[in-house]
């Protein structure tokens, strides 16, 4: 089942004109920071054929897909929180920090943050569990913010070491056998389990 203007119709019936699709990308990744995508759609606009949750669509897909959110959009912008800021401060309040971020970057003020599954204090917001498969504002932010973390940690300098153009930072068996071969690496996030175990052995 595609993501749907179900959310977005409600709210604009009750006169929040603009609304923010808000989703976070990266934060289950070894290394580099996560990225949060935002967006806001003008009222009522129509929906972009296979728009879905990012994790459900290819590379290929999202590149395409993300030219076309960018393109149709009211405004979007994404916000990020570095892995020092993650290793610092955790996850929970880094991502606080990402979204600060993406919205303060909008240009506008929003109405209301639609947000996957995650509690946002600072401003009027819903959490919509599952959000990126049922929300469409949703899902666009988080194939916007897929696209811009990819881009990212393809191109920082230990990308050719352990391969981030390929895993992005999660930890698969190759990015694993490369930590052991090379170490932890500035970008890793060492506050991280499975890399403090790296960092240590």
């Amino acid at each position: 089942m595609a993501p749907s203007l179900e959310y977005e119709k409600s709210l604009w019936a009750e006169g929040k004109e603009i609304l923010c699709g808000i989703d976070e990308v990266g934060r289950g990744s070894w290394a580099g920071p996560l990225y949060v995508g935002a967006v806001v759609f003008p009222k009522n606009c129509r929906q972009i054929r296979g728009a879905d949750d990012s994790k459900k669509l290819t590379a290929k897909q999202r590149e395409k897909l993300c030219t076309e959110i960018k393109k149709r959009a009211k405004t979007y912008s994404t916000g990020r929180a570095e892995h020092y800021e993650i290793d610092e401060l955790g996850m929970t309040a880094a991502t606080n920090i990402a979204i600060k971020r993406a919205v303060g970057a909008l240009g506008m003020k929003v109405d209301t943050l639609l947000i996957d599954a995650f509690s946002y204090s600072e401003q009027d917001s819903i959490a919509v569990k599952g959000g990126d498969s049922v929300c469409y504002s949703i899902s666009c932010a988080s194939i916007l913010a897929k696209v811009e973390r990819d881009r990212h940690i393809s191109e920082v300098p230990e990308a050719a070491i352990y391969r981030f153009d390929k895993n992005k930072g999660y930890g698969t068996k190759e990015h694993q056998e490369l930590i052991k071969k090379h170490g932890v690496s500035r970008v890793h996030r060492k506050s991280f389990k499975p890399v403090k175990a790296f960092a240590n052995g």
